[in-house]
């Protein structure tokens, strides 16, 4: 960061869930870290509806904080990106940091990231590390593919570890709908994004709170609500399904003018399976993109605040 700036209020928010073990680490760095350099911050905790313990030191959180500690509590999981979606739209900071509260960022790169966002005036940096499975790794590249168009490279997702400006934080806090997904409502707003990679020394006690399950489910979303590539595809399947059908049609035409054989009854079971497996394949896709049509008609709330202290 530049030697003259003097940041103004700056926002860290928190999503909060079943991390009783480490939850007091996180916030007690990040305020070593602030009072260190004497800036002004806050911390907003968004609890996506944890167990009793965590909900506990959170609390005795918020008594040692006072002013300094935001505590939202949810009236049910919402998941991450809505818990972190709340936050944002509670904070009051000039510039808005979001990172995860099971220590797999460190919240000493908070600092760099900072750094990069004066020096580049970009309206957003990720901070991303490469010490992630390769199975995670080959999905996130691919996941990019759909979103992107093929301008993407294992970064271009963004992370959820983040730095960004106020007015960016104010439009995405507009999108706040269910299935909204932050790092693809940012790219909407701004081209001015960085890339930070961080060191892939994470704490050992750190363990991503995520399945591949549910990143499996998370991708699948991601590419039905945010990309067109499944309407595509059925498209391009179907025409290459017309195709062969037709060649086939025209090769058994030839056979049985030319040989008399007639068309088996095998060729025939086939042809009809063939076509009802093209046709069931895309209404299970059509039938995806009406259920988003659904969901965006009944306005189902991203997150539903039970208490905020």
């Amino acid at each position: 960061m530049k030697s003259n700036t003097q940041p103004g209020l700056i926002s860290v928010v928190i999503p909060v869930y079943n991390s009783q073990e480490t939850i007091g680490t996180v916030c007690q760095i990040i305020q070593n870290i602030f009072n260190e350099r004497q800036w002004n911050f806050e911390i907003i905790l968004v609890d996506d509806h944890s167990n009793l313990e965590t909900q506990t030191i959170t609390e005795n959180l918020k008594k040692e904080y006072k002013d300094k500690l935001q505590l939202v509590r949810l009236s049910k999981n919402f998941g991450q990106n809505s818990a972190t979606l709340c936050g944002i739209t509670m904070a009051n900071g000039d510039i808005i940091i979001t990172i995860d509260d099971d220590l797999d960022y460190r919240p000493e790169d908070i600092i760099p990231l900072l750094e990069t966002l004066y020096n580049t005036n970009a309206d957003v940096v990720y901070g991303y590390h490469n010490n992630t499975s390769l199975l995670r790794k080959w999905g996130r590249k691919i996941i990019a593919r759909f979103l992107f168009q093929g301008k993407a490279n294992n970064s271009t997702l963004g992370s959820s570890f983040r730095v960004m400006k106020k007015d960016l934080a104010e439009k995405i806090s507009i999108h706040a709908h269910d299935h909204a997904f932050i790092n693809q409502i940012i790219s909407w707003y701004t081209g001015d994004i960085e890339y930070y990679k961080l060191s892939n020394d994470t704490p050992k006690n750190s363990k991503s709170g995520y399945t591949m399950y549910e990143l499996i489910k998370i991708g699948l979303r991601l590419i039905f609500f945010y990309s067109s590539f499944p309407l595509i595809a059925i498209m391009v399947f179907s025409f290459l399904s017309a195709s062969i059908s037709f060649i086939a049609g025209i090769y058994y035409l030839i056979i049985k003018l030319s040989k008399g054989a007639p068309l088996g009854y095998t060729s025939t079971i086939v042809s009809i399976l063939f076509g009802i497996s093209i046709i069931l394949f895309s209404i299970g896709v059509l039938a995806a993109f009406i259920n988003r049509i659904y969901d965006t008609r009944i306005k189902k709330p991203t997150f539903s605040i039970k208490h905020k202290a």
